[in-house]
């Protein structure tokens, strides 16, 4: 079966493809096709001249292009050697014709209505020379009924149990079309033409206005049911409203009571964190004060104390660099002379070492016994001696060991001059002692400013602590006020919230009761309407 599907923008040119395609089929393939061509899939007069080819001669001019040639040659050469025929063009092409012929199968339907068709008749011939004419009648009553019942079960409406009784309609009204026909022509003389298209568009038709007028009132009856519903529902969302404004109501005062008592609370926790404040800034004040003033005290003594630091880096570095050997040689003297004597002394008093009791002979210089001493306990280890100097306890010599140290540092015999000439060990020893005195005599003036710095770091911490005592409890007032204020703007956009859907509320009670007022009389024009939509509704099987 093959049939042309005629969609919009269908033109001649997609007419002769399928053509084309339904003789290739028949030609080419070898398969037996029906061709099912309706008048009312004619869009022009020229699909006409060629179904009068096909008919006539089972080809149409000029319908193949040269690529389909091939085909056909190749399907007429088999074709002629089945046969025993010479394989020419015109005897190839000619078979190829004959199998379109033998296989193709035309079916057109036309309507007899009108000069249309006898016009057609006179201009394309083979529609009657090379055709069969079947000429359809009326169908029987029982076909009339069955077709009804076919079309009314696969539509998308339902008209319920009227179902038997609009197919008896259809029926009578089909069946007396037609007897009036019969009389109009006995008496006219014309013909009306009442075929089974007419019956066909009935049953249409009365869909189309059965589900229109359906569709009609199913909108007008819901359009006027929802306005009820509306009103229906504005008279419960009344009753809402007003249960929900009697809820609200207490809750609104119970909140702007606790609005001002929150209020009141705040401002007293405020009153005195303002006071609490006050006096930690006045304390603070005071305290940076005492800091500033510790502070400056001590820069004062430790610039005073850093004098010293050059003649303990020299000492430090000088005794760093001495020799071991240099020490070694100083114990090597029998007879010191009187600078290596009083070198030798002063390192003795300087570590406090004495000569024993005893010791000393009678008459015998006293630095020559301070020499012999610093031999036995001193010179004996130089390595140790020089690392004692190093890490000497400049912080702490006692006055009578500066007193003894200073009177040598003075004495005549013991100035640098002599030492250079005397031993490179007791330079670094006099440079070392002298370092040592001078920082003793700045710890002097340094000391009570340490002393009174100490003192007044200790009367600070005390005033710190209370400080942050207090500062403690402003944070407790300021977290307390914070909290209040929180709980202040809760209850505040609590209330404004409130206040707010109350007001809502009455704005839509208002609303709602001029709806309700004004529409009263509508209501119940709208409930008879309804009422009236449904019975039209249960008609519509009749009515249409």
């Amino acid at each position: 079966m093959f049939q042309i599907e005629v969609v919009k923008g269908y033109n001649m040119q997609n007419w002769r493809e399928d053509v084309k395609k339904a003789l290739l089929q028949c030609g080419a393939d070898n398969k037996p096709t029906t061709f099912l061509f309706c008048d009312t899939q004619i869009i022009s007069e020229q699909m006409l001249e060629d179904i009068n080819g096909v008919l006539n001669s089972a080809d149409v001019p000029n319908l193949y292009k040269k690529e389909d040639f091939e085909v056909i040659m190749e399907v007429g050469e088999k074709e002629c050697n089945r046969k025993g025929v010479a394989p020419s063009t015109m005897n190839r092409f000619s078979a190829y014709v004959g199998r379109v012929r033998r296989n193709i199968h035309m079916v057109i339907a036309m309507s007899p209505l009108g000069e249309v068709f006898r016009n057609r008749i006179r201009k394309f011939p083979s529609l009657v020379n090379c055709c069969t004419l079947d000429w359809f009648t009326e169908w029987p009553e029982e076909a009339l009924r069955e077709v009804a019942r076919g079309d009314m079960a696969e539509s998308d409406f339902s008209v319920g149990e009227h179902a038997q009784d609009c197919v008896e309609l259809f029926v009578f009204m089909h069946q007396t079309v037609e007897e009036k026909s019969k009389q109009f022509l006995s008496e006219l003389r014309r013909y009306n033409y009442v075929t089974p298209t007419s019956y066909l568009e009935l049953l249409t038709v009365y869909k189309s206005v059965f589900l229109s007028k359906q569709k009609e009132i199913t909108f007008l009856k819901n359009r006027l049911a929802q306005g009820l519903q509306v009103l229906a529902d504005a008279s419960v969302e009344i009753d809402k409203l007003k249960d929900m404004l009697d809820k609200k109501q207490p809750e609104l005062e119970k909140t702007k009571a606790e609005v001002a008592e929150t209020k009141e609370a705040l401002a007293a926790d405020k009153a005195d964190a303002d006071a609490e404040r006050a006096v930690v800034a006045e304390q603070e004040a005071s305290a940076t004060e005492q800091e500033a003033e510790a502070n400056a005290l001590k820069e004062a003594a430790e610039a005073e104390l850093s004098k010293a630091a050059p003649l303990l880096d020299e000492a430090t570095k000088v005794l760093k660099s001495l020799e071991i050997s240099d020490l070694v040689e100083l114990g090597n003297y029998k007879t010191p002379t009187s600078a290596v004597a009083l070198g030798m002394k002063l390192s003795c008093i300087m570590m406090e070492v004495k000569p024993k009791k005893g010791v000393q002979k009678q008459g015998a210089d006293e630095n020559v016994v301070y020499f012999d001493c610093a031999k036995l306990n001193l010179l004996n280890k130089p390595k140790e001696f020089r690392q004692r100097m190093i890490d000497f306890d400049k912080d702490n010599i006692p006055e009578a060991t500066v007193k003894k140290a200073v009177s040598i540092l003075e004495s005549p015999e013991f100035t640098i001059e002599k030492v250079k000439s005397a031993s490179k060990a007791l330079v670094a020893i006099h440079k070392w002692a002298t370092a040592m005195i001078s920082y003793h005599e700045l710890l002097k003036i340094v000391n009570p400013k340490r002393a009174k710095v100490a003192e007044m770091k200790e009367q600070l911490a005390i005033v710190s602590a209370d400080l942050a005592e207090k500062r403690q409890r402003l944070k407790e007032v300021d977290d307390r006020i914070d909290e209040l204020e929180r709980m202040f703007r809760e209850k505040v956009n609590q209330e404004e919230a409130l206040t707010k859907e109350i007001e809502e509320c009455n704005k839509k009670l208002e609303r709602a009761g001029k709806l309700i007022s004004g529409l009263q009389a509508e209501k119940i024009r709208w409930t008879n309407t309804v009422k009236q939509y449904e019975v039209e509704f249960g008609l519509l099987v009749g009515n249409c």
